[in-house]
């Protein structure tokens, strides 16, 4: 049981948390199953410029390939061909296959992600909840994807569409206070004054017109003070 213990720690201790700009990067998938489409789906999104490494594909990554928004080898995985790539996803269902490309990746100064072997990569995928502009993200480091699955499927239901809304209202906000306050420190105050629990609470409700009703009335609040006030 120490042993475990030590190891998992080791897991969640080594990894640095980071978001990465993917768009226009040259990134490699070797494979072409559903675990592949995941990784490749996510990419697209992001904007990389897909490549994929595989003798046979999901119906979807051929479909992508044939509207050319990635660009499909079609083979099996042999020695070389990752130069120059920014990162490479290994995710066939042949171990072998994808420690071969993990560490020819690596040599190549690639960033490598290997969806069944966490000690083979440089970085590993949480679970992502995306509501607008708010990104949330979960991350067991590989010690239990189950795990890191039934959390992301907690914060979905929790964090539900209204918080991306109401983000989306506090930029709005923000605008409106840059003009109106031209003290950072003001402002600060008044976001520290007017961000409570309450107002979480609210949105978990799904009343979002009385969270926005209290952060009106709070810059009102605000307004009225003298301008160097602070809370």
């Amino acid at each position: 049981m120490e042993f475990i213990n030590f190891v998992c720690d080791f897991l969640v201790r080594d990894m640095y948390p980071i978001n990465l700009k993917l768009t226009g990067r040259p990134c490699a998938v070797v494979g072409g199953g559903q675990v592949a489409w995941r990784k490749i789906d996510r990419l697209l999104d992001c904007g990389a410029m897909v490549t994929v490494i595989s003798p046979e594909v999901d119906s979807r990554i051929e479909a992508m390939a044939k509207a050319k928004k990635l660009i499909w080898r079609k083979g099996a995985y042999s020695h070389g061909g990752l130069e120059g790539f920014f990162c490479v996803f290994c995710a066939t269902n042949d171990p072998k296959i994808n420690r071969m490309a993990a560490l020819e990746g690596k040599q190549a100064g690639a960033l490598i992600n290997v969806a069944s072997n966490p000690e083979l990569c440089d970085f590993t995928l949480p679970g992502v909840v995306r509501q607008g502009p708010l990104l949330f993200t979960v991350s067991s480091d590989g010690a239990s994807p189950g795990f890191t699955r039934l959390l992301r499927q907690d914060l979905e239901k929790r964090y539900h569409a209204g918080f991306g809304e109401f983000a989306l209202f506090l930029r709005e906000i923000r605008r409106e206070l840059i003009k109106k306050f031209s003290s950072s420190c003001k402002r600060e105050a008044v976001w520290r004054s007017l961000l409570t629990d309450n107002i979480v609470k609210l949105i978990l409700d799904k009343d979002l017109d009385g969270a926005k009703n209290e952060i009106r009335n709070g810059i009102n609040r605000f307004g009225t003070e003298p301008s160097d006030g602070s809370r």
